[in-house]
């Protein structure tokens, strides 16, 4: 009796998923989902092909791809009416639809309802002629409007232009000189920076550092419509001035600083053998002698020796519209460097001192970095702050 209400649930649990997958269609069909509806179709007739539970799939890739092509032909009947030549990428992409879900479905043709011993015929047509005219008049759109945009005054308009021809290259490589037009848009749609650095403190800036902070390809400055640039071309006009101030710089004097910290533990210094009241050595069940640890109090002086120094820099970053002279945006910038070396000498029994200032004794005491190093380390974050300013700017 179990064992028939197992296969009972089974089959209830198979029936109830099968008609989920047919629901899941229907509603795809009726919520005018064409494509999805299709390609769940396909999905499942590739696995029941050739079995009487596939009439149903059969059927709704009918219905879907009926309504489908219906409703696309409809919309380039009323879009070939509409005098806006923008029309013509509508139009296009809708007979690429046509043609790709007619090849989708082929491969699992024939197809029929064995039901009903019925074949299903889908009727197909041949779109080439159709996109071939309709990718003629988009391209031949594209490029008009490419060139009507490409020498606007506005950087965003030809921006655009350069869009349209990327666009239209994917169409059609090679359309003419589309090749040499995207360039001269992508000249004359990028926003050209000069980037200078000033320094207001009376401190030297390390001359790596300013080498650094001007080579954008070396950390990352990227914008495929801003160019970067620290000296000025000959006859090249810069829409923005980028002056990354340096504020302050304060450097700390060299610290040598020094504590005395005595370390006392009791560790195990060997064994010593237990004996009984007679002074005879006591053994275990296996005839060993029984060792008792023997511990003792261990002491060291230890002398730890701190060589401090930290430096702290504040920029800020300026960025000016030369067309107007205005300020446009400012951000401070703030970094910091801490040398902080620690070394130790000890005297006494080493085995005294804890784990987190043995590493200390292995230290020496070294220079202290120079004041034009420690500028250096202290910029680097400022260099990272930089860095995204550059990457960040909207121009």
């Amino acid at each position: 009796m179990k064992k028939i209400t197992f296969l009972s649930l089974t089959f209830l649990l198979i029936l109830v998923a099968s008609c989920g997958n047919v629901k899941e269609i229907q509603q795809a069909v009726y919520g005018g989902n064409y494509d999805r509806a299709i390609d769940m179709s396909i999905e499942k007739i590739k696995i029941k092909k050739g079995k009487k539970s596939a009439d149903e799939y059969v059927t709704l890739l009918k219905e879907s791809y009926d309504k489908a092509v219906s409703r696309d032909l409809a919309l380039i009947d009323k879009l070939t009416k509409d005098p806006n030549p923008d029309k013509w990428r509508q139009i296009y992409d809708t007979y690429l639809l046509l043609d790709t879900r007619q090849e989708k479905i082929k491969p699992v043709l024939p197809l029929y309802l064995l039901k009903q011993n019925k074949q299903v015929n889908f009727s197909f047509q041949d779109y080439t002629s159709r996109i071939l005219d309709a990718k003629k008049h988009l391209v031949e759109h594209l490029y008009k409007k490419a060139k009507i945009l490409l020498y606007s005054n506005n950087k965003s308009d030809v921006r655009q232009a350069y869009d349209l021809l990327d666009e239209l290259d994917r169409i059609d490589t090679g359309y003419k000189d589309v090749s040499q037009l995207m360039q001269q848009a992508h000249e004359r749609g990028t926003t050209y920076a000069f980037v200078k650095i000033s320094n207001e403190t009376d401190k030297v800036i390390p001359k790596k550092l300013e080498d650094e902070l001007l080579n954008f390809s070396s950390y990352g400055a990227d914008n495929f419509w801003v160019a970067y640039h620290n000296k000025k071309l000959t006859g090249k006009y810069y829409d923005y001035t980028i002056n990354l101030k340096f504020k302050q710089i304060n450097i700390s004097p060299d610290q040598d600083r020094e504590k005395e910290v005595v370390e006392e533990k009791t560790i195990q210094d060997g064994y010593t053998y237990q004996k009984d009241a007679n002074g005879n050595i006591v053994r275990d069940s296996l005839g060993n002698a029984i060792k008792i640890p023997r511990m003792i109090k261990v002491r060291s002086n230890l002398h730890l020796y701190q060589q401090y120094k930290e430096a702290q820099v504040t920029a800020q970053a300026e960025i000016t519209n030369n067309h107007n002279g205005q300020l446009v945006d400012n951000f401070p910038l703030q970094s910091k460097f801490v040398f902080n070396h620690v070394y130790a000498t000890q005297s006494g029994d080493q085995r005294a001192i804890r784990d987190e200032y043995v590493k200390f004794l292995k230290e020496r005491r070294i220079q202290f970095p120079t004041s034009e190093q420690m500028i250096y380390d202290a910029s680097q974050d400022l260099k990272m702050q930089f860095k995204d300013i550059l990457n960040k700017a909207d121009f």
